[in-house]
């Protein structure tokens, strides 16, 4: 009861305060929660910003380790392999001579020892057998695989290999490449590098940290220093270090010293089987950044009570200065909502009340005009809802119709990289519904060819990660087998807090004007060739002339009988090839007249097959002729086209297997006109591809009667391109476009 009358006596002195008191105090208790609540939170949110960064930091530490030992791993990897391919190597150790490979490397391997540090250089045979160790002269023999997998694997593989393994010398970072003599594999080169503090200490000096690598003892209950940059070595029993050994990801620890607060990683170390057999442990001091929190701590509770402080005084001025005119406005309100008041307000208050009156005073003339406009409004309302419901609807249409037509591929992402949107022209340009598109999680970087995903995806995650845009050239290969290059542009658009929400963006057929440019490309080049070739035949033709005359008049004068004619006789053929070829260089590089006339295509096709059937007969080749009915006319001189076709013709034929097919096609895309050769090779490479058009190099059994040099020549003189590739392991397809006229 005490208890009841003690509340209601408050509650009657708090209701007759006066009205700024009553303002003050519940503004002063939100001020107070509010000040503190902002404090609290900043302050919490700064120490997981710095715990996050401190991992961060940690992190980047142990990749740079790791960086580290693989850098070292493919240096002695390479000077091995640089040992590899030394002839003399090679030799000796495919004799098994070991006195000679020891005087031949010996002074190589302290030369290397001095300079570089390496501490292992060891020769073996096959299978995996030490034949010569030059860091430890009497042990040899022995088998290596026992005790590690790199050099069967590379000795087996026929490459080299590195990576962390335990020799007779202990754990060392070793590099092992393969031996060669006259193509089989008579052995193996390994460099190694011990593990030395010297890496750790450039690290420290680098990063100021402290680094350790660490062994475990054979229960991995305890963990001894191999090597550290601290002043002296440390054993570890702490059960993360277990956990990490065992498990191989690397965990970060806070351990508070007399000393100083540290942050720890430990990271496993694994050998070249991917088997974890040590770890490193870094730290990190966190004096400095526990002073620097405790700073901003005091900082933020200051400017929080002095802001609360101000903005009380401030409540409590502004209420006091308001609450006199208040009961005049009130009971004014009162007066005219009870319909009783039609006259104006006979007082006016200064400042913010003034107006309030004023508005007062307004609101009684406008009453009736308020209400005959409501009246209006309410009788024009469904009309003017109407009207506008259908401009959105109109202007909603015009937008989808605009995307949906313009002739560029148009979407929308979220920051995930997840597709939302895209328009129907993704089906005509790549032929992948947009169904297919909209269910694949991250179509945006599947779509890039695979060969450009190293260049194109970083550039990709700068724009869904960090609000960069993104534009960049790249190939896509579409649902129809071909590859085309884009132009991929996209813009992403940031929320409040500055994170990607949406990206937008468009891609657009670029595939034409990347063969303009590589036919421009290849055009100067070829007239820059056909310039040094010509100077260079002219400067070659007179000494070659010389030498010819002379050898024929020192062949006249040798009797049949002297043992020096048939020498003399190989000189007189060989300038005379000589000069055949020279002469077909200047052929080649002649200028030669075009007279162009409207032409089709498929009667030149029609006309060098036909004068091509008993060759086709002759190699039991069939023959498929698929013409493009009423094709436009190209642009052509008949007679040197005509030339062009033949040429092109047997040579294709010529690598095709026995009873196979030539497929012969003309066809139309865009604004050019092709024609495709396509047969089944019996022996195809990619230098045979390479050397096609090349003279003198062609492996074509009847090269001496083919022109494909000056073939080239004259398409390209056309505006044309050709164009030879290969399909799987045997189809030969040779592609030549030409354009409409």
């Amino acid at each position: 009861m005490a208890l009841e009358v003690t509340k209601m006596d408050l509650v009657a002195k708090l209701r007759s305060m006066p009205l700024r008191y009553r303002m003050s105090i519940p503004f002063l208790l939100l001020a107070f929660l509010g000040t503190f609540s902002l404090v609290y939170l900043a302050i919490r949110s700064q120490n997981e910003l710095i715990q996050q960064q401190e991992r961060q930091r940690l992190h980047g530490y142990y990749r740079a380790f790791q960086d580290g030992l693989d850098l070292q791993g493919r240096w002695a990897l390479s000077l091995a392999s640089v040992i590899a391919d030394d002839p003399d190597v090679s030799q000796h150790l495919a004799n098994r001579d070991r006195l000679k490979l020891l005087e031949h490397s010996y002074p190589t391997y302290l030369h290397l020892k001095k300079d570089y540090g390496i501490s292992q250089f060891l020769f073996e045979v096959p299978p995996d057998r030490a034949f010569l160790r030059l860091h430890a002269l009497y042990e040899f023999g022995d088998s290596l695989g026992q005790y590690r997998q790199g050099s069967r694997d590379a000795i087996a593989k026929g490459k080299g290999v590195y990576g962390i393994e335990y020799g007779l010398t202990g754990y060392g970072i070793r590099g092992t490449a393969p031996v060669k003599y006259q193509g089989e594999i008579v052995g193996a080169v390994e460099i190694g590098f011990s593990f030395t503090d010297i890496f750790l200490r450039q690290m420290k000096k680098q990063f100021n940290l402290e680094a350790s690598i660490l062994v475990p003892d054979p229960q991995h209950y305890t963990f001894y220093t191999l090597t550290t940059t601290l002043a002296k070595p440390v054993e570890r029993t702490n059960p993360v270090y277990s956990r990490v050994f065992e498990e191989g990801q690397p965990e970060l620890l806070i351990e508070q010293t007399r000393e100083a607060s540290l942050a720890i990683l430990v990271g496993p170390i694994r050998d070249y089987g991917g088997a974890t057999i040590g770890l490193v442990e870094l730290s990190v001091d966190r004096s400095g950044t526990l002073h620097l929190i405790d700073y901003y701590r005091q900082l933020m509770l200051g400017i929080g009570i002095l802001g609360m402080i101000l903005s009380v005084g401030a409540i409590y001025l502004v209420s006091s200065y308001f609450t006199e005119p208040i009961a005049k406005m009130v009971a004014f309100a009162r007066e005219i909502a009870a319909g009783e008041r039609l006259q104006q307000l006979d007082v006016r208050p200064a400042g913010e009340m003034g107006v309030l009156a004023d508005a007062l005073n307004e609101m009684l003339g406008s009453l009736d005009e308020s209400r005959q406009k409501i009246k209006d409004y309410t009788h024009n309302l469904e009309q003017m809802v109407h009207l506008r419901t259908r401009a959105l609807r109109e202007s909603e249409e015009k937008h989808r119709t605009l995307v949906e037509n313009v002739p560029l591929v148009v979407y929308r992402l979220l920051g995930t990289g997840r597709t939302i949107f895209i328009n129907q022209f993704v089906e005509y340009l790549l032929g992948i519904p947009v169904s297919k598109v909209m269910a694949t999680e991250d179509f945006w970087q599947q779509k890039v060819y695979e060969e450009d995903r190293d260049r194109i995806w970083p550039l990709m995650d700068h724009c869904l990660k960090q609000g960069r845009e993104f534009k960049a050239e790249y190939r896509i290969a579409t649902a129809h087998g071909r590859t085309i290059n884009v132009l991929d542009h996209a813009l992403p658009v940031l929320d409040e807090e500055g994170m990607v929400e949406t990206v937008d963006g468009f891609l657009a057929d670029v595939t034409e004007r990347h063969r303009l440019q590589e036919q421009i490309i290849q055009t100067e080049e070829l007239r820059t060739l056909s310039e040094i070739s010509a100077r260079l035949a002219h400067e070659i033709r007179n000494p070659l002339a010389a030498a010819g005359g002379f050898a024929r008049r020192l062949l006249q004068t040798l009797p049949e009988t002297d043992r020096n004619r048939e020498k003399v006789q190989i000189i007189v053929s060989e300038v005379a090839r000589l000069e055949r070829i020279l002469q077909k260089t200047l052929d080649y590089l002649k200028p030669f007249e075009m007279i162009t006339e409207k032409t089709s295509i498929n009667e030149l096709v029609e006309d060098a097959v036909e004068f091509q059937s008993e060759f086709f007969r002759q190699h039991g080749l069939k023959l498929e002729v698929r013409l493009f009915r009423d094709p436009p006319p190209v642009l052509l001189d008949r007679i040197l086209f005509k030339r062009v076709l033949e040429s092109l013709l047997r040579a294709v034929a010529s690598y095709s297997r026995p009873n196979g097919t030539l497929l012969v096609q003309t066809y139309l895309r865009a604004d050019a006109a092709l024609i495709s050769l396509t047969v089944d090779a019996t022996h195809l490479s990619d230098d045979d591809i390479e050397h096609f058009f090349y003279p003198f190099v062609s492996q074509l059994k009847e090269a001496e009667e083919l022109d494909l040099p000056l073939a080239k020549m004259i398409i390209h003189k056309h505006g044309g391109m050709i164009q030879l590739r290969k399909e799987g392991t045997h189809q030969l397809i040779l592609t030549l476009k030409l354009p409409l006229s």
